[in-house]
């Protein structure tokens, strides 16, 4: 008995032995704590796309994916660096015109928008990933396709906040569709008398829209009186003109164009002979609806921009000293007082946190028809759904004690008359249904002028340098003195700008007050919790 315990003692101890000499050598295989591996370089070619396949937009109809997996899974499509193998790029245009793979100078004509990037994340990632882009990601527009100038320039906003944006115009919409059912309803107790019903929403000013009826109860709209806003009474609160109405055409858009990975449901909207490859590079498919539903939850997801008050009350960032606190506060106040606000309204009290992708919300707007009479399984009955409250990225909007949360925008979603000086060379534009197709009002295409642009929002203006829809300003106060001209068109006059007296007020004002306005806008940030590492 002792001497078959001694040997398996022996025994013991051999293995223990060998497991520590393992354990050691693997250790020395090991590089030192703190230190990383090397890169494995990939040696084979083959498509980047992140995903094991295409999201499949019936998979989340039937909710077999929570939106928080989808938000992860839109991250990684926003932020993948295509290939040719996905088929980034394109080698004609829609049109049949051949094009370089990337045509960032407008190369071949024929092309609407420069082809230039490879992930959506390559423009959209200062000062965090989803984030502004710097001045070199400027999208160039050829809005006749002739390759020749005059271009049209863009320069790239942070997509933080976008998701609260839709909601607010979303409920907005619905405020001023209800105005004008309130016309409706009191032209036709009078008929031949036009009613007048003021077009307010979320204490914006839109003007005034007059109904009249006939005898037989048919109603006309005199628009003369609207401001601000499109002909349809909906809020479009994308694009530096205002002119996209949902998150998901801004997914769909520079997807396809700027970087040519064309959205199947762009691609069904062509002709038969354009489908199934209209860019040519031999790739079909390339985006599925589900993953620009992904993307669109992904985006709308993001941060909610906030003060550097807010985020060091909450322990975020490091408190300000008292002397930098006082001067953000001057400057509000100074802001408020030369007419800035009266734009760049500082709140908003938005009803409803969840967002909704597909919805019918906002009386239908914001619903794709043509997209949801091409795929079954694109439902508003059978939505997606993120409560920015709960589930958004931090930091996310808060609640207001009176109901509802506080959207803390510095904007109001309004179309403003900016002048001659900001105005864009090529002409007016079309505003953008959510069908993707240009507004028609009795059959004929509404168009915002060139000197109109939607207001932009502050919040996250600190840090998301250059300023201005074509990145002409390099600082916060250069971005105010171009909101008008020293030498500009008498009050009345078209081609004046509407902010003409407000940019003359911080132009007046001392050096030290207009340096207390600028430390309040650089106080407005876009922050992240914890950066993603792309």
């Amino acid at each position: 008995m002792h001497h078959v315990r001694a040997r398996r003692h022996w025994i013991l101890s051999l293995t223990v032995a060998a497991g520590a000499l393992a354990a050691l050598a693997a250790a020395a295989a090991e590089p030192p704590a703190g230190e990383k591996k090397p890169p494995v370089l990939e040696l084979d070619e083959k498509p980047a796309f992140p995903l094991p396949a295409h999201l499949e937009q019936r998979d989340i109809a039937a909710g077999k994916m929570e939106a928080r997996k989808l938000v992860e899974a839109g991250g990684d499509l926003f932020h993948t660096v295509y290939n040719g193998l996905d088929g980034v790029g394109m080698l004609r245009t829609v049109g049949g015109k051949p094009l370089h793979r990337f045509s960032i100078g407008v190369a071949g004509g024929g092309q609407p928008i420069a082809v230039g990037a490879q992930s959506c994340g390559g423009c959209h990632g200062k000062p965090f990933a989803a984030g502004a882009g710097a001045a070199h990601t400027q999208v160039v527009f050829d809005d006749d396709g002739d390759g020749e100038p005059p271009f049209r320039f863009r320069s790239t906003t942070s997509t933080f906040g976008n998701g609260l944006l839709q909601l607010l115009a979303q409920e907005m919409t619905e405020e001023l569709h209800a105005a004008r059912e309130r016309a409706v309803a009191a032209a036709k107790l009078r008929p031949g008398v036009a009613a007048r019903e003021p077009l307010h929403a979320k204490g914006v000013d839109f003007g005034v829209l007059a109904a009249t009826a006939d005898a037989a109860g048919a109603v006309s709209f005199d628009l003369t009186g609207v401001v601000g806003v499109d002909p349809d009474l909906v809020v479009r609160p994308f694009g530096w003109k205002g002119n996209v109405t949902t998150l998901r055409a801004f997914q769909v858009f520079p997807a396809t164009f700027g970087m040519g990975m064309m959205a199947e449901e762009f691609v069904w909207r062509l002709p038969p002979e354009a489908q199934p490859d209209p860019d040519g590079d031999g790739v079909t498919r390339e985006l599925s609806v589900g993953d620009i539903t992904a993307m669109t939850l992904y985006n709308a997801a993001q941060e909610t921009p906030e003060s550097v008050e807010r985020l060091a009350a909450q322990g975020l960032v490091a408190a300000p000293a008292a002397e930098d606190l006082a001067r953000v506060a001057r400057g509000r106040e100074v802001f408020a007082r030369v007419g800035c606000a009266s734009c760049h309204a500082p709140e908003m009290r938005l009803a409803n946190a969840v967002y909704e992708e597909p919805t019918k919300r906002g009386g239908g707007a914001y619903l794709d028809p043509f997209l949801a009479g091409k795929d079954p399984d694109y439902d508003p009955a059978r939505p997606a759904r993120l409560d920015l409250a709960a589930e958004g990225d931090p930091p996310r909007v808060e609640p207001h004690p009176a109901g509802g949360y506080v959207v803390r925008l510095h904007g109001d979603l309004k179309r403003h008359r900016m002048g001659r000086h900001l105005a864009d060379e090529p002409g007016p534009q079309p505003p953008l249904t959510a069908a993707l197709a240009p507004l028609e009002i009795d059959g004929k295409m509404a168009l915002i002028q060139p000197d109109e642009f939607l207001t932009a929002e502050l919040w996250g203006v600190g840090n998301t340098q250059p300023y201005l829809h074509d990145g002409r300003a390099g600082s916060l106060a250069e971005a105010i003195l171009l909101h008008g001209e020293d030498a500009p068109l008498a009050k009345g006059e078209a081609g004046r700008s509407e902010a003409q007296e407000a940019r003359d007020a911080f132009k007046a004002l001392t050096a030290e007050e207009q340096r207390a306005v600028v430390s309040f806008l650089k106080s407005l940030v876009n922050f992240e919790v914890e950066e993603r590492s792309r």
